[in-house]
């Protein structure tokens, strides 16, 4: 998720959320809503004020300056608030707001499990703002599509940032590395390569200082960290399907490469030791203290350094592309990106709120949003003309080399949406089990993911089942076959009427 740059992971799961939460999430829930998170204006009447919700830390000073601020005095009487909160703050907030009618005007969906904005639709939280601003002539026009931000022909949201990113990137501590005499300019290419520069780390500074640091108490964090590894080996697509056959392949060996490659890590004993007790936040606190020279993060991992331990960033920070086992380059797959701010359906102040969405769809602000140094922007190449630190720079310009947009099953059957709402979770599921291995636990790692493989296979056909029989849903497993893909090319919106 971006912009969760050590952002707690508690979310409410899919199924929890559209079934409805317990008494005591609830409760939680109202507590934060109402004694917790950051507001940008302090003393404003809620009611008179739009209100504006998400996790975006990092951006909690550009949003005031550069998009509240300015749409505020050429909009006389329209005053904005907005509230920052951890992910799962803010999920548990949403829902409470939605059932007491008190949902703020734009939130983001960060903390709803994963659930599908397809479903959210469905259910009448959001409502449409394609008419309210010229969104199909704004700059982002050709990332906007059917069963993301568009649904039955009305857009209802809009990407700000780009598709073409992965959360697996080694941000390593300059001092550290010249400590221990290792050259920065000698990118590690392959997973050997980086367990010896781990290796030089620890053993070449001081005793409490280690090569890694991998939050091993977030299996979330695991999950997309094996799958992004697992790629890097050649696994194709993302989630585990294979486009070409639709199938899941969790078993497959780029996945088993994978995770025995995070077990040698832990032998060779470069992982900082507190790891297992450690989320991302924690993690990245503790590399910024030194104890640690890499850790695998995303592209906001330095923006969330800027705001809470600038220090670190002065110290010097510097970024590599993710390794592959081999030489040979492999691509990494990420689905375009999705809606980030939505309009609620209790909203009386729409048009403000298309109006500010539309501004984020500007060169002008798409450039102070890469100053921000998130998630990169929509407008991926204003990055070379931002005022970024070159890490951030050299991290965007990674991705331009190892990322391509793959194919989403939603936009290609409308249907697959409520597939997905349908599925049960499966426990323990690729996160588990990776925090399983790497904690200690016997465990015959291709068995469990091939028992996992088979259980969630089956689910899906359940669900498939299920929807068509007992909704009339038009849908079959071909909705994830997608055979005119190209693994070495993006999954463009042509291709969809192409398959």
């Amino acid at each position: 998720m971006p912009g969760m740059a050590g952002a707690g992971r508690r979310d409410v799961s899919r199924r929890q959320f559209l079934g409805g939460t317990s008494a005591a999430v609830l409760a939680a829930a109202l507590t934060a809503c109402t004694g917790g998170g950051q507001m940008s204006r302090q003393g404003q009447a809620a009611g008179n004020a739009l209100q504006w919700w998400d996790q975006f830390r990092p951006l909690t000073k550009m949003l005031e300056s550069d998009l509240f601020t300015p749409y505020e005095q050429s909009h006389a009487g329209v005053t904005i608030e907005r509230r920052q909160m951890d992910l799962a703050d803010l999920g548990q907030a949403l829902q409470v707001a939605r059932r007491s009618n008190q949902m703020p005007d734009v939130h983001s969906l960060a903390g709803l499990g994963g659930v599908s904005p397809a479903a959210l639709v469905s259910e009448g939280w959001f409502q449409p703002v394609g008419k309210l601003a010229d969104f199909a002539g704004s700059p982002v026009a050709d990332q906007l599509y059917d069963g993301i931000h568009r649904f039955n022909g009305e857009i209802y949201s809009i990407p700000p940032f780009s598709g073409r990113w992965h959360e697996a990137v080694p941000w390593f501590n300059t001092a550290l590395l010249q400590e221990a005499k290792v050259d920065a300019e000698d990118e590690p290419a392959t997973w050997d390569d980086l367990r010896e520069v781990a290796r030089r780390v620890t053993k070449g500074t001081a005793d409490d200082v280690y090569g890694m640091v991998i939050p091993l108490k977030d299996p979330a964090y695991l999950e997309a960290l094996v799958h992004r590894l697992a790629m890097a080996a050649g696994a194709p697509g993302f989630g585990a399907i294979d486009w070409t056959t639709g199938a899941y392949v969790f078993d497959s060996q780029p996945y088993i490469d994978a995770i025995e490659f995070l077990v040698s890590l832990q032998k060779d004993k470069v992982v900082h030791p507190a790891s297992a007790s450690m989320g991302p936040r924690d993690a990245r606190a503790r590399w910024a203290a030194g104890q640690a020279a890499i850790y695998p993060w995303g592209a906001w991992f330095i923006g969330g350094l800027r705001v809470d331990e600038p220090e670190a960033v002065e110290r010097g920070v510097g970024v590599w592309h993710i390794p592959c086992p081999e030489t040979t380059r492999n691509f990494i797959y990420s689905p375009p990106q999705p809606g980030t701010f939505w309009v609620s359906s209790q909203s009386k102040k729409a048009q403000a709120a298309a109006d500010l969405l539309l501004r984020m769809t500007t060169k002008e602000f798409q450039l102070k949003l890469a100053a921000a140094m998130d998630q990169p922007p929509a407008l991926a190449e204003v990055v070379e003309e931002a005022q970024v630190h070159p890490a951030y720079r050299q991290c965007v310009a990674n991705f331009q080399d190892d990322v391509r947009i793959g194919p989403v099953p939603e936009v290609g059957t409308p249907g697959v949406w409520q597939v997905l709402a349908e599925m049960r979770d499966i426990q323990p599921n690729l996160g588990g089990i990776v925090q399983s291995v790497l904690t200690g636990a016997n465990v015959d790692v291709g068995g469990r993911l091939r028992r996992f493989k088979d259980q969630i296979s089956a689910e899906r056909e359940r669900a498939i089942k299920a929807v068509r029989e007992e909704k009339g849903v038009e849908v079959s497993l071909d909705a994830w076959v997608f055979a005119n893909w190209d693994r070495k090319k993006d999954y463009e919106q042509q291709d969809y009427a192409d398959r």
